[in-house]
């Protein structure tokens, strides 16, 4: 019979385990390179667990109370030996009752873990059958979850998530229905697919991805469970926050999947032993298979776009494709196959089948084959996420206590002391001029938070141009020279930690040659050489190889800083690492749960200084309810509501040094409620080139045969003759001397970024920067050229109601990330009718033209154009309509139906040298 243990050893009001097992599950779950090795939600080998009911349930009426029971059948030399609960959220609703075997109570339980110490070691019986009884109970409404670990002698520890939604029963109906809505949304799913390999490929599958994925698997109808807590309760608490997180991250995945899914469709492949892609700028790429492998190009019904949401994910998160042979008839029909995505066009795309897809079915050149596929999304960020979320120890760190809620006077008076001699490497590039207000402010708060434990993270709000980064890097310079610091630095993108490294601590090490300014820059250990400044590569991590590769625990030994990105921070939570600060730039550009990857390396003692501008880019959320219940929100923007407007640990930078003051004027009234004020007096503009120009072009978009986005060659032309005119009149009196940085030239289509290159390199225009505006944050020129692409053939209506994105003409801030990368002049060129008629940039565009001279067309001819344009009639929705619920049963699979298509593909004559 089993005993039950009346353990007094409590702490914070919670029982203690009876043994480290759960402990040690925890550290490995969150800390091994291989958590899977250590549990996981998969079945194991010779056990089989089954529970009555559900692990998910839903109670209504008066009584908050529910059993489930495991039935547990274990075989060979599988014994249970422990169960636990593992989760610190709602732990007292949750009791372990008891675990029988074969009728009788077995082991001890002290209502948190079970633990049976007589275990036979020797005993291997065929079958032992184990019931393992788990209580709840709850006074009021809610959703409580706990986490299960059942672990079994000789193999991996299994991971069971059960879930308790205690709500009123009038709720019931409409919670059931939102549910069925979003189980309706997930697409089925082939399973145990023939996985692609090439060894004339590196590495195509993500290892940490399957492995994760053992952990949090793909959400389907049976791990799925949408509750009440994300329906009707906006507040994020310390409670339900991990609840919270999880159900969000997992409703956003099954928007994704669904999106992606109307790819999916039956197609006729064609087979090939080469292709050649021809690009907007006429060059061409010529691709060839090894020995055995084929390419096939598959046409696609539905248009890969950068215009629509389906179109920029298939792009962004999908390299493989599963296919099966359609006939059923065929031999081996059943057979499933994932092929590598090698290019995505508009209308097919080109994939590239293994030697033993090649051979399992008898595939030849030439041949066509009718085939089902179904695209598959990369879930690694997903669990990255989710692993995040569980992992993180401190929710200090992203609520705020109530003491610190309080402004801290001790706080800036402890500033006026200060050090002078620390105050001075911090000026230096303010024309010899101290620090303004803010800006100290953000100093005292960061460095003499160092001698406070349990501070509340430093928010720097830092619109473009008012020294953020400047300011961050000299604070760090000053501490990375304290040996008792170590610090972590991460951005959202890699060009903004570059910066960090080519700007600042490159510059410093070189000069100083004190050990502890050289940071370690970590990559994604996939990233191309080529794609590194050559000057950051000498602070990066390499193999004998020269490849990029992850840290271990001795190159960090006596590092001060460690720069990455938030994404790649993963790689360092299997290192025993003590984190003084952690430095999050871009902070407002990342969803709060990538942001929690970096925060799960922070002890109670870390430091945390968040830093960002919100009103840059964002990234994209595809749920419409995840969106709502705040998952596009950075981890930034939510704390920014915690503080009063004068909390010290508040710090907005409002003077701006790098922009003339009419484009300060522009965007600062445009995007930021006129906050933003000009401080650099030095900043000229052109002799006869006011700040802000346009020039009119017309005509339309084109889009090529391969390509997903659009180019305007007339755009490209205008433009590069009007860099070239600059160039040649550029004026060194009031700008400097002309270099490499000192044009930049950005379009939202990587077409007519294609393009563009093509006619500044006709020009002899080698050193201008030409580049996505997705790519730029973080950098600057003295002139930036903007090239809007779209024109009126763009759909009015699509854009009005956001169905599509037509780059500048719908996202403001992507427009305003192109405008604030500009220090002296911003010039537009494009469609001034289509950007004062389309989108929801209209008002920004209006404001623009009439601050902005005109070239290309006078503003008579352009009203005369815009009267012209007819009144966009959009029908509104009608309020006193009833609620829409989806019809049951869930939404149908539709089968497209195959047309033929004609294949443009061009053969090389030879093969390749």
């Amino acid at each position: 019979m089993a005993d039950t243990i009346d353990n007094r050893n409590v702490v914070n009001g919670t029982a203690t385990y009876l043994t480290d097992f759960p402990e040690r599950m925890r550290r490995g779950w969150f800390k091994s390179v291989e958590p899977n090795t250590i549990l996981t939600c998969e079945s194991l080998s010779d056990v089989y667990i089954r529970v009555n009911g559900g692990v998910n349930c839903r109670i209504v009426g008066k009584r908050g109370v529910y059993e489930w029971r495991f039935m547990v059948v274990a075989a060979g030399d599988k014994q249970l030996r422990n169960v636990a609960f593992i989760s610190d959220d709602y732990r007292a609703n949750f009791v372990l009752k008891s675990v029988q075997e074969s009728g009788s109570e077995i082991g001890v339980t002290n209502g948190q873990e079970w633990h049976n110490p007589r275990a036979s070691i020797d005993d291997r019986s065929t079958k032992r059958h184990y019931s393992v009884t788990i209580a709840f109970t709850a006074s009021k409404y809610g959703t409580y979850r706990q986490n299960v670990i059942f672990g079994f002698k000789c193999c991996s520890t299994l991971l069971q998530r059960i879930c308790a939604d205690y709500l009123p029963i009038e709720d019931y109906g409409r919670i059931q229905t939102a549910t069925n809505y979003q189980l309706s949304q997930i697409p089925s799913r082939w399973t145990n697919p023939y996985a692609f390999y090439s060894p004339f490929m590196q590495n195509h599958a993500n290892l940490r991805e399957v492995k994760l994925s053992k952990i949090y698997p793909h959400p389907d109808k049976q791990n799925f469970f949408l509750t009440q807590d994300t329906l009707s309760d906006n507040r994020l608490t310390p409670q339900n926050y991990r609840g919270r997180m999880h159900e969000m991250i997992t409703v956003e995945e099954i928007a994704r999947h669904e999106q992606l899914s109307r790819y999916n469709q039956v197609s006729w492949l064609r087979l090939m032993s080469e292709y050649v892609l021809f690009n907007c700028d006429g060059s061409t790429v010529a691709k060839y298979t090894p020995p055995g492998e084929l390419f096939a190009q598959l046409p696609i019904a539905r248009d890969i776009l950068e215009d629509t949401k389906s179109g920029r994910l298939l792009q962004r998160s999908c390299n493989t494709v599963l296919i099966k042979l359609w006939d059923k008839n065929l031999e081996n029909s059943d057979m499933i196959f994932e092929a590598h995505i090698e290019d995505k066009c508009s209308q097919s795309i080109f994939v590239r089948l293994s030697k033993e897809c090649v051979t399992f079915w008898n595939l030849e050149e030439h041949m066509e084959l009718e085939v089902e596929m179904r695209f598959v999304l990369s879930r690694l960020n997903f669990c990255e996420w989710h692993l995040a979320v569980d992992s993180l120890e401190h929710l200090d760190l992203v609520f705020l206590k109530d003491k610190h809620r309080e402004i801290d006077n001790q706080i800036i008076h402890s500033f006026m002391q200060v050090d002078a001699g620390n105050l001075r490497i911090l000026s230096s590039l303010f024309l010899d001029k101290l620090l303004n207000q803010e800006q100290k402010q953000a100093v005292a708060a960061i460095a003499l938070s160092t001698t406070r434990t349990s501070s509340p993270p430093v928010l720097l709000l830092g619109p473009f141009g008012t020294g953020k980064t400047f300011t961050i890097a000299h604070v760090l310079r000053m501490l990375v020279k304290n040996s008792d610091n170590r610090i972590l630095l991460c951005t959202h993108s890699n060009s903004a930690a570059d910066l960090y490294i080519k700007e600042f601590f490159h510059v410093w090490y070189k000069a100083d040659k004190h050990p502890r300014l050289k940071p370690i820059r970590i990559y994604y250990k996939m990233r191309a050489l080529n794609t590194v400044h050559p000057v950051v590569q000498q602070y990066c991590l390499m193999d004998e190889h020269g490849r990029f590769r992850e840290p271990v625990e001795r190159d960090l030994e006596d590092c001060g800083l460690i720069v990455t990105t938030l994404t790649t921070s993963s790689c360092l939570i299997s290192l025993n690492l003590s984190l003084t600060h952690i430095v999050i730039d871009e902070a407002a550009q990342a969803i709060e749960c990538e942001a929690l990857i970096a925060l799960t390396l922070a002890n109670q003692d870390t430091r945390l200084i968040l830093a960002g501008d919100q009103m840059q880019l964002a990234p994209e959320i595809y749920s419409i309810l995840a969106c709502e219940r705040g998952l596009g929100v950075s981890l930034l923007e939510r704390m920014y509501e915690f503080y009063s407007p004068e909390h010290p640990y508040r710090i907005h930078l409002c003077q701006n040094y790098r922009a003339h003051a009419d484009i300060i004027k522009y965007t600062s009234e445009m995007f930021y409620e006129g906050m933003v004020k000009p401080a650099n007096t030095e900043l000229l503009k052109h002799p006869t080139i006011k700040p802000l120009t346009f020039y009119a072009v017309r005509g339309e978009e084109e889009q090529i045969s391969y390509s997903t986005g659009y180019h305007h060659v007339r755009e490209a032309e205008e433009l590069a003759n009007r860099v070239l005119e600059l160039k040649n009149t550029w004026p060194t009196q009031e700008w400097g001397p002309y270099n490499e940085g000192s044009i930049g030239v950005l379009s939202y289509y990587h077409e007519q970024v294609q393009r563009l290159r093509v006619e500044l390199r006709r020009r002899q225009l080698f050193d201008v920067s030409v580049e996505r505006v997705l790519n730029v944050q973080g950098k600057q020129f003295t002139a930036v050229f903007i090239s809007t692409v779209r024109t009126t053939t763009s759909d009015r209506s699509s854009a009005e109601t956001k169905v599509k994105d037509y780059g500048f003409l719908t996202d403001p801030r992507l427009l305003n990330t192109a405008l604030t990368r500009a220090k002296c002049l911003v010039a537009v060129v494009g469609d001034p009718v289509a950007l004062l008629t389309i989108g929801s940039c209209k008002q920004l565009w209006k404001k623009y033209l009439e601050a902005a001279d005109l070239y290309g067309m006078d503003r008579k001819e352009l009203q005369a154009h815009l009267n012209k344009v007819p009144k966009l009639q959009i029908s509104p929705l009608n309020p006193h309509a009833r609620e829409f619920f989806p019809r049951r049963p869930p939404l149908c699979f539709v089968q497209y139906i195959q047309v033929p298509v004609w294949y443009p593909v061009i053969y090389p004559p030879h093969p390749p040298m």
